[in-house]
């Protein structure tokens, strides 16, 4: 059977130009947006779109003109290709999909139509399960597929927040920042505290069920075992006035500077490929926060962006999805 493997993430403004329609179609998504009524979500998105534009293209400007995200999620996709090299190769083919970018979703099952796929299995790049990501990537799977006319075999991977293999890439990489904050510190005795920061959701998702949350703690449970130093999980990339997931990741920085933390080592959960929130608000923003507050130290624990063992942990995981 030829099976096509559709690898979904949410996509970027990758040029300049492209900024405000980004998060015209970022925002006019009902799964981001929760409870507005088409009508005023069109307008909506619209006025957020040109309100945040000006602003958003400066932070992409200083990350060097647009999104990463694409290039890497095609190196992913490309690494995962030559994971299937026992033979089975000519049965299995990789595309990328995106939700609010090109290449559209439905642009990566129509490559896989075309190329004769009997089943599809759809790996969103999300390790933690929300509506507003996986799900709205599955609704707009599915909704492709009615409007291509298409009923293939389809397997959905809905998260893997604590896959041994995921876990033990993402640790290495906390380890790896670790071993630099120890080395710069020489025979200083200040501590290093290590600090988890997920992207964050409005509470109104969370209490409707919305498993978000649970899973980033899943995550956090598997990846701080047999942690020396002392770790703590906050909250990023909030938007408008509405209560999101707290703590906050400026109003952590803040606490743990007046507590005396002077040297800080930050991950970055559900994010598995540098973009805006890693490059603009970690390794800037918060960085510059965390100085102005006395944090002398800083370092952020990498993405996984080209890393070669990445593709093996989506080829382990597709692995247990067929079995």
């Amino acid at each position: 059977m030829k099976t096509g493997i559709a690898l979904l993430n949410f996509g970027g403004p990758w040029t300049l130009s492209d900024v405000k329609p980004f998060l015209y179609r970022l925002f006019v998504n009902p799964s981001v947006l929760v409870g507005v009524p088409s009508p005023a979500r069109q307008l909506l998105a619209y006025s957020i779109a040109q309100v945040k534009g000006p602003s958003s293209v400066r932070s992409y400007e200083s990350i060097g003109g647009g999104s990463p995200q694409l290039r890497w999620t095609e190196a992913q996709a490309e690494g995962l290709r030559r994971q299937f090299t026992n033979g089975d190769s000519e049965d299995v083919r990789v595309e990328v999909g995106m939700r609010s970018a090109e290449p559209s979703i439905e642009e990566a099952l129509r490559r896989l139509r075309a190329w004769g796929a009997e089943s599809v299995i759809l790996l969103p790049l999300f390790p933690h399960f929300s509506t507003t990501t996986t799900g709205t990537c599955f609704e707009e799977a599915r909704d492709s597929l009615k409007r291509l006319d298409w009923q293939p075999e389809v397997i959905e991977v809905p998260n893997w927040p604590e896959h041994p293999d995921y876990i033990a890439l993402l640790r290495r990489t906390v380890d790896e920042a670790i071993e630099r904050a120890e080395a710069e510190r020489g025979g200083s005795r200040e501590r290093i505290h290590v600090l988890f920061s997920a992207h964050s959701l409005p509470m109104k998702i969370v209490l409707r069920g919305d498993p978000y949350q649970v899973d980033v703690e899943r995550t956090i449970a598997s990846v701080t075992k047999g942690l020396r130093q002392p770790w703590s999980l906050c909250f990023q990339s909030r938007n408008g006035p509405v209560p999101w997931l707290k703590p906050y990741t400026e109003d952590e920085i803040v606490r743990l500077a007046a507590e005396g933390v002077r040297r800080l080592v930050v991950v970055p959960l559900s994010f598995v490929s540098d973009h805006i929130e890693t490059l603009y608000e970690l390794d800037q923003l918060y960085a510059d926060l965390a100085r102005r507050h006395g944090i002398t130290h800083y370092y952020r624990a990498r993405a996984f962006n080209g890393d070669p063992e990445f593709p093996k942990v989506l080829r382990s995981i597709l692995g247990e999805a067929l079995s």
